[in-house]
């Protein structure tokens, strides 16, 4: 009866690499975005009553805000992953692109796991971004960081309308 909800499980594909790279690309400007809001002396030209240029290159009252700024958007990023991958199996780059991070087992992604997988990301990149090349080439699309972290990145399959679904036509 087409007004019953769907039991049969559905089959997921996996999330390609250009994919999930669109996915990143759109995660990053959203973090620059908020990054921007880290600098707020730059905001009323602070730099420009101190300026110590006219007796070295480099101005070094700038030091302490990057010193300052730096560390606290890398733990921003690191809880804008962790906690959208723990929440909702989603950043607004992979909303966006309609991927989902799962666990191999289908199951959704806990905070464990989510940590577990940002700090694989970090393997992953270190070695020349080989960790994250190797989605490319794994049959289910993983990099090291899901290998290590046993999750997948996969389509979001489209819903359809079964209860306003036209029946078939027969002979079509």
């Amino acid at each position: 009866m087409l007004s019953e909800k769907r039991k049969d499980p559905i089959a997921l594909e996996f999330a390609g690499f250009w994919r999930r790279l669109g996915a990143f690309v759109i995660d990053l400007f959203v973090l620059g975005a908020a990054a921007s809001f880290l600098t707020p002396f730059h905001w009323f030209g602070f730099g420009n009553f101190f300026d110590l240029t006219t007796f070295i290159d480099f101005p070094i009252l700038a030091i302490p805000f990057v010193a300052i700024a730096n560390p606290i958007s890398a733990m921003f990023s690191g809880v804008y992953f962790v906690a959208l991958w723990a929440w909702h199996g989603q950043t607004l780059g992979m909303t966006i692109t309609a991927i989902k991070l799962i666990r191999t087992d289908g199951a959704d992604v806990d905070t464990g796991h989510s940590i577990t997988r940002l700090l694989g990301l970090v393997v992953a990149a270190l070695p020349l971004f080989l960790g994250l090349l190797w989605i490319v080439f794994d049959e289910r699309n993983q990099g090291w960081h899901d290998k290590i972290a046993s999750t997948y990145v996969v389509k979001i399959p489209r819903l359809l309308d079964v209860e306003n679904a036209e029946p078939p036509m027969a002979g079509a």
